[in-house]
C-alpha cells in the first residue's frame, strides 16, 4: 500500500511539473494599426481595419488569453459573418504556417467597449513559439466622423501559459517506482502461494 501511495505521489508530481505554468516576463500589447500586411493574408470588408495584438518576450508559448478594451464612441468591433467573429489567428513567425494561432474563443461586446476572453493556442507545434510576435488580429471600423480620434485600445487580464518538460530525473523516479511496485506485488503473491502451500500441508498432516 505504501508503494502504491509513493507511485501515485510521483505520478501526480510529474503531471504538475509537466502542466502549463504562467509566464511572467512576457508582455501583451496592441501593435501598430491598421495592419496592412497581416500574416496569413486576411480579406476584410471595406472601411474596416485589423488591429494586431502582439507579445514581447514569449518563451515556449502554448496558450494565451486576453481582453481588449476600446472606446466604443470611436470604434466598434466588426463581425464579417465569415465564422471568425472578426478575430483571426496570426502567424507568430510570418510565413511559417505551423506558428499560426488557433483561436479558441473571443466575445465582442461593442456596448461595453470590450472584446472579452480572446484565447488561442498552437496545435501544430510540440513546443510553442518564443520571442516577439503577433498573437491575433481583431477587426474594427471607425464610427462615422471619428476617424481622427483615438480608439483607446488597451489590453487587460492577459494570461500566458507555457509547457514545462518533466526533468529526466523525475522520469527515472517514476519508472523506478513503477518497477519497485511491480516487484513488490509479485513478491507478495509468491509469499502468499508459499503460505497457502504450508497451510495445505499442515491440514493434510
Amino acid at each position: 500500500m505504501m508503494i502504491n501511495r509513493a507511485l501515485w505521489a510521483a505520478l501526480v508530481l510529474g503531471f504538475l511539473l509537466a502542466a502549463p505554468s504562467p509566464v511572467r516576463a512576457a508582455v501583451v500589447s496592441v501593435g501598430t494599426f491598421p495592419d496592412l500586411n497581416p500574416a496569413p493574408s486576411i480579406s476584410i470588408p471595406a472601411d474596416t481595419f485589423l488591429v494586431p495584438v502582439q507579445i514581447a518576450g514569449a518563451s515556449n508559448l502554448q496558450n494565451w488569453q486576453f481582453d481588449l478594451l476600446f472606446d466604443n464612441t470611436v470604434v466598434e468591433e466588426v463581425d464579417p459573418l465569415d465564422g471568425s467573429v472578426g478575430i483571426y489567428g496570426a502567424e507568430f513567425t510570418p510565413g511559417d504556417s505551423s506558428t499560426q494561432a488557433f483561436i479558441l474563443g473571443g466575445f465582442p461586446f461593442n456596448a461595453l467597449g470590450l472584446v472579452d476572453d480572446v484565447a488561442g493556442s498552437y496545435p501544430s507545434l510540440l513546443v510553442g513559439p518564443s520571442g516577439d510576435g503577433i498573437l491575433a488580429y481583431i477587426l474594427f471600423r471607425f464610427l462615422d466622423g471619428q476617424e481622427a480620434n483615438d480608439p483607446g485600445f488597451a489590453i487587460e487580464n492577459a494570461v500566458l501559459l507555457v509547457a514545462v518538460p518533466a526533468p529526466a530525473s523525475l522520469i527515472a523516479l517514476i519508472a523506478g517506482t513503477s518497477t519497485l511496485a511491480l516487484w513488490t506485488q509479485r513478491r507478495r503473491a509468491h509469499v502468499g502461494r508459499i503460505a497457502d502451500r504450508r497451510q495445505t500441508e499442515e491440514e493434510k498432516a
